[in-house]
């Protein structure tokens, strides 16, 4: 590579050819789908066209490149990829409704839309499509590939969910220990694990491979989300928005460890309120910190550790594909310009 621009786009591409398929038949299911014309309908419609047309495919790619990596063929993946986005469709309009987050990506989101009451009418709905939609595929499988895709599931969505009630217990304060909250990143990071694993479950990958991949999308997981931490904690609006509804930003939190920081960027805020005019200068004393440094080098260290885990895969060309969705994550750690 001879840019992170270009590494980026490498990623982009990746992702994209790998799982945009899967997408765009959870797009077809839910705009195909025979609801009524009322509130509910439309934001289902909305999230089809807006949200689910919008972001990376991520989440199906894992499960195509697992499925290949332990030779499988990746035309098994594209509707249970499809089927597992609706499912993870709903936790996300779910957690925008416990945010209060109105806006994403300078789009607003269904609660942002149609209101609470319609959002979480609708991501049940979702919930249920994307079961039925499972159910259905998984009914092709073998016996014991079904019952270990759905208890994979299940032992998901009791993470997440534990998680998602974990976090409504620090919301909007300013004092909540950073192990808590990275205990919360990691166990969120059971999404991509699970996707992961479930792509070399249905490529008949042996239990050392599945759980190979599986510490792969867990380590994705938990280095992805702790770069979204710090792009948060650069974005004023939506700094802001964690600061007043939800839980601060991990490197926000970290930073805040060290006293002399901590009564630094309180004075600051004056009285938890972030102002334009003191956001840069509350960020620059975050990302200098000793506190945020040691987070870098432990992202790191996790992204060189798992790396190293792949040498077991034997499909080349799909080993090199996962080593460069890390790699991004590792460039990001590496070029980071924290002391500016």
């Amino acid at each position: 590579m001879n840019s992170e621009s270009e590494l980026m786009e490498t990623v982009k591409g990746i992702i994209e050819k790998r799982g945009r398929d899967a997408i765009e038949q959870a797009r077809k299911e839910i705009l195909d789908s025979q609801y009524d014309s009322g509130a509910i309908s439309s934001a289902l419609k909305y999230f089809a066209r807006v949200t689910l047309k919008g972001g990376l495919p991520v989440f199906p790619a894992l499960i195509s490149l697992s499925c290949e990596a332990v030779g499988g063929k990746t035309e098994k993946t594209t509707s249970i990829g499809a089927a597992l986005t609706l499912i993870a469709g709903t936790a996300d309009i779910h957690d925008d409704i416990i945010d209060q987050s109105t806006v994403k990506y300078s789009k607003k989101t269904v609660l942002g839309k149609f209101g609470a009451d319609v959002a979480l009418l609708a991501g049940d709905a979702l919930l249920t499509q994307g079961l039925m939609l499972l159910h259905k595929e998984c009914e092709s499988l073998p016996k014991e590939q079904k019952e270990t895709i759905l208890n994979l599931l299940f032992q998901a969505f009791i993470k997440i969910s534990q998680a998602e009630a974990a976090e409504t217990k620090l919301m909007k304060r300013l004092d909540v220990p950073p192990e808590k909250y990275f205990e919360i990143i990691r166990m969120r990071a059971v999404v991509p694990e699970l996707h992961c694993k479930i792509g070399a479950v249905l490529g008949n990958g042996d239990a050392r491979a599945i759980e190979a991949l599986g510490s792969y999308g867990r380590t994705f997981g938990i280095t992805s989300t702790i770069r979204e931490e710090f792009i948060d904690l650069l974005e004023y609006q939506e700094l802001r928005n964690r600061l007043k509804n939800e839980c601060p930003p991990l490197p926000f939190l970290l930073a805040l460890q060290n006293s002399r920081i901590k009564t630094k960027v309180l004075s600051l805020l004056k009285n938890t309120l972030l102002c334009r005019n003191n956001f840069e200068e509350i960020t620059k004393i975050i990302l200098k910190s000793q506190e945020v440094q040691s987070l870098r080098r432990e992202m790191r260290f996790l992204t060189e550790n798992n790396l190293s885990r792949l040498v077991l895969l034997e499909n080349e060309k799909v080993r090199s594909e996962l080593i460069i969705l890390l790699t991004a994550s590792l460039e990001f750690w590496k070029k980071w310009k924290f002391d500016q």
